[in-house]
This record gives C-alpha cells, structure tokens and sequence, in this order.
C-alpha cells in the first residue's frame, strides 16, 4: 500500500470519509463510541486501499467507505 499521500489525496479521502458517515449516521444507530472509532478505521483503511490503486473519482471513493 501506499505510504503517504499527497494534499489533494488527503482532502478527497477526507470529504469522502466524512460523506459516508453523514450517511451512516442518517441510517444507523451506533451504540458506542468504541464502535463509531472501529467503523471511521475501516472506512478510510478502504478508502486510502483505493487511493493507493489510483482511484479518484469522489463518489467512487465514498461508496467504497460504506462498502
């Protein structure tokens, strides 16, 4: 995987981490704020994955966090 990121990667994969949670938040309950900081780890694990294999499309990017 890709050790780092340049600036305009941190933003897409940050815009595309926080819309993603906008929605799982409108659709879930979460019970805990373990479980919220395990959900928020996976997504953008996914996300920064796909950045390393050259996507960039923002919608991409965001369906692949709620994947």
């Amino acid at each position: 995987m890709q050790t780092s990121f340049q600036p305009e990667e941190i933003t897409l994969m940050g815009t595309a981490c926080d819309q993603a949670w906008a929605i799982l938040q409108t659709a879930l309950m979460f019970p805990s704020g373990d479980y919220q900081r395990s959900i928020r780890r996976r997504m953008a694990k996914r996300v920064m994955a796909a950045l390393a294999e050259g996507e960039r499309d923002p919608d991409q990017l965001k369906s692949i966090a709620l994947g």
